[in-house]
């Protein structure tokens, strides 16, 4: 590959059409580089921009989502002037209430205390609603989560001085409204009382989208200051108030609202770690984008260039690939001048060749054919067969039933050679035989045994004949041990398309030197192997791809001291 771009950087130095072209490449990429750059500080400055806006309507909303609360919670204090059916305002029955009154004291505050209950009911954020009688300091309350009387300064912002008519107290996660109660009925409007009421400020999460993961909103006034969100995740912010003094503008955006009925101020602080990470990922995809754009621009420079010379580099790269034993493809003729006489002799010279080559190659696999035909044809065993059946007959009379059964498989053997002439048989055929063979030699080797597996889809398949039996002689021959059992096995399958013949054995192996001198010995190009002058795995191996293929034949693989494995890979013909 590095080759490959040296040569191509070499084209292009000696090309002129080429090096206009790199020029052009060179001043496209400076012109999309920068207008790539001016466009990614423009989006930077858009998307935080855009983010100071959203900051800006949230804290606006958030705004009026605390002044809808507070009305909400002044309307509280009409309620206790209204007065139902035969009966008087709620107000009224605050003031009369004695304490010491056994009959109707006990009375009056169940009735004040369940209305205040009643008044929880309307909203679920109320935790608490407390009204305090200004003469004596009376509380009448309805406690669903906390208590505001346990406040430590409770008893100072209760009260009342000047025209105050309303205080909230920020407190932890709540927010407590102090409301200055008067009695309008009175000769001089005399203050009854003040009615507190503590509300969760979860209300305020209802209203928009502001509370970020990575944002801190702080409510705050003379009596205090509350923070919603984490503040472990804004270190500035241990004191427990924010402090925009302390804090850098590069790495928060701080939003700041006052609000206009009361002294409540809002401010919104927004981390911009992720904001900068969303950027930089921004920016890193456009410059990925712009990197792409070059590399295509170079890649349509290269293609250019090559374009250019293409005739030239078609020829001489075909005349550096052309391989006289390998399928050559001709160079088509696109046009009619000077080129085209060297492509037109290129491709008759080239044709004349392989059509020689071709016909030297069938010459060789007819010579090898009449080869294997004569090595089977060696022996005729017509007269042998008859000498066989009569030895079986004589042991029969005899007595002898095991020396006629194996009389009669090897006779069997002799037999299918007279008959059958073809060079192909049946799957089936071939592993009969094989097993009459093996039955034959374990009357010679008592401890081995064989196992046979040859599913019945696949018997009918066609392969070479006698291409198992000469790698079962070389178990024999070479794997056997005589002071140890040996178990063979042949298996028939299916795999990839093609069929499969296993021949194992648990016999000596082949050690690592012997086996790689072996598949070397495989490996050899079939023009140049000489196997076939032996009968044995290398002459099957070599039958296998005369008749079938190149891709097929035999694998092996062995273990020493641990067995063989020899692999059959035929089409399903």
């Amino acid at each position: 590959m590095f080759r490959y771009f040296l040569r191509q950087i070499y084209a292009i130095r000696i090309s002129l059409f080429a090096k206009l072209f790199i020029i052009m490449i060179i001043i496209q990429s400076c012109i999309i580089l920068l207008l790539g750059q001016l466009n990614i500080n423009r989006v930077d400055q858009m998307i935080r921009d855009r983010e100071m806006d959203y900051d800006r309507n949230e804290m606006i909303s958030l705004e009026a989502a605390y002044n809808l609360k507070l009305n909400q919670v002044r309307s509280f204090v009409f309620s206790l002037f209204s007065e139902s059916n035969q009966s008087e305002s709620m107000l009224k029955k605050i003031d009369n209430y004695i304490k010491n009154d056994p009959v109707n004291g006990i009375r009056l505050k169940a009735e004040i205390e369940q209305f205040f209950q009643s008044m929880t009911y309307t909203d679920e954020k109320i935790q608490s609603i407390l009204f305090n009688r200004e003469r004596d300091g009376e509380k009448f309350y309805f406690n669903r989560y906390f208590d505001p009387s346990t406040l430590l300064n409770f008893n100072d912002i209760v009260h009342f001085t000047g025209n105050e008519y309303v205080k909230v107290y920020p407190y932890k996660n709540l927010l407590i409204f102090f409301l200055k109660v008067n009695d309008p009925l009175s000769v001089k409007i005399s203050n009854v009382g003040t009615l507190v009421i503590s509300v969760d400020i979860g209300f305020l999460e209802k209203k928009g989208n502001f509370l970020k993961e990575d944002s801190l909103i702080e409510l705050k006034n003379e009596y205090g200051s509350l923070l919603i969100g984490d503040t472990k995740q804004f270190p500035e912010v241990a004191q427990g108030y924010i402090d925009s003094r302390l804090l850098d503008s590069n790495n928060y955006f701080i939003t700041e609202v006052k609000n206009s009925i009361d002294s409540m101020g809002f401010t919104m602080l927004i981390s911009q770690n992720n904001l900068k990470q969303s950027i930089s990922a921004m920016r890193k995809n456009q410059w990925i984008t712009l990197l792409i754009v070059i590399l295509l621009n170079v890649f349509v420079a290269f293609y250019v260039s090559k374009r250019l010379s293409k005739r030239v580099k078609v020829l001489t790269r075909n005349m550096r690939m052309y391989q006289p034993d390998e399928y050559h493809r001709p160079i088509p003729i696109l046009k009619d001048d000077e080129f085209t006489i060297l492509e037109i002799t290129f491709n008759q010279l080239t044709l004349k060749l392989s059509e020689y080559i071709q016909k030297e190659y069938v010459q060789e696999i007819k010579a090898k054919e009449t080869e294997l035909y004569l090595l089977q044809s060696q022996v005729n065993p017509h007269f042998l067969s008859n000498m066989l059946e009569i030895l079986r007959m004589q042991a029969i009379k005899e007595g002898q039933p095991q020396i006629a059964d194996t009389i009669y498989e090897l006779s069997e053997i002799f037999r299918w050679n007279i008959r059958n002439k073809e060079m192909m048989v049946t799957l089936f055929e071939e592993i009969y035989y094989v097993e009459l063979y093996l039955k034959l030699q374990k009357v010679r080797f008592p401890k081995m045994t064989f196992e046979i597996q040859l599913p019945n889809v696949l018997q009918n398949y066609r392969m070479v004949k006698f291409t198992i039996q000469p790698i079962i002689e070389n178990i024999f021959k070479h794997a056997l041990d005589k002071k140890k059992q040996v178990h063979i096995q042949i298996i028939a399958q299916e795999h990839n398309g093609n069929l499969h013949v296993k021949i194992q054995d648990d016999g000596k192996g082949i050690s690592e030197e012997k086996l790689l001198d072996i598949t070397r010995q495989c490996d050899i190009p079939l023009l140049e192997s000489k196997a076939l002058s032996s009968i044995g795995i290398f002459n099957v191996h070599a039958r296998l791809r005369l008749i079938f293929g190149e891709e097929y034949g035999l694998q092996i693989s062995s273990t020493l001291n641990e067995g063989t494995e020899v692999r059959l890979i035929l089409p399903k013909t």
